[in-house]
């Protein structure tokens, strides 16, 4: 049995969300921290920057929870709709089936393979009600453990910050950190990201600062 909680919360969310999240809760909290350490960002003392941090963070996770769960519970109801809409012609949810697996791994097939999958997919029976909520139980899951992962983000930058007594050290701290773990995320990651693991260390830290080093000087 695998008792590792962050391989777990991956399983729930996806590899690909998990990188997102990941993005998400760095970028968000690095903008505070890239801003305070140029001085655009006034606070009145290091916990009041904290308090900034997390609460960013905490509203923006649960946001994201919140929308990504709509999303997922809206997108089954359109599949349901499509599969047992009597009034519509076959065609026409063929390729409303086709346009809803755009970006899928369906893409990359041939085409007439493509349109294939989806009337056969069209030609199957649907699951029980009772399975579909088992489904929307999963995706709530996945959206708790997306807020998760956000709130994690926040450790390695609050910690400095509440442990170290100088703010521009342990603002500087907060950021070494933070690109550390960006870095070895991406090198984990290696398989989904599709490149070797340490182009893809390097390519996460690296995106993850150029967002929020604009994001920092656009107002995000």
């Amino acid at each position: 049995m695998d008792h590792n909680p962050f391989r777990g919360i991956v399983r729930k969310t996806g590899p690909g969300l998990a990188i997102q999240e990941v993005l998400y809760g760095f970028i968000m909290a690095l903008i505070y921290v890239t801003a305070a350490r140029i001085g655009i960002l006034r606070y009145t003392d290091t916990l009041n920057l904290v308090i900034l941090i997390i609460g960013m963070n905490f509203t923006w996770g649960f946001i994201d929870a919140v929308v990504f769960y709509m999303v997922d519970v809206f997108d089954q109801r359109k599949f349901v709709r499509i599969m047992s809409a009597c009034d519509l012609p076959h065609e026409r949810k063929v390729e409303m089936m086709l346009d809803e697996f755009s970006g899928t791994p369906l893409d990359i097939l041939d085409p007439e393979d493509e349109r294939r999958i989806c009337e056969e997919i069209l030609s199957k029976t649907m699951e029980s009600e009772s399975e579909r909520l088992s489904d929307r139980r999963a995706m709530r899951d996945s959206a708790v453990a997306c807020f998760i992962i956000t709130i994690l983000t926040t450790i390695p930058i609050v910690v400095p910050l509440l442990l170290i007594e100088d703010t521009e050290i342990a603002l500087a701290v907060a950021s070494g950190l933070s690109s550390i773990c960006l870095f070895f995320i991406g090198f984990r990651m290696e398989r989904y990201l599709g490149v070797n693991r340490w182009a893809a260390g390097l390519f996460l830290t690296a995106i993850g600062w150029a967002i929020t080093i604009t994001a920092t000087f656009t107002g995000g």
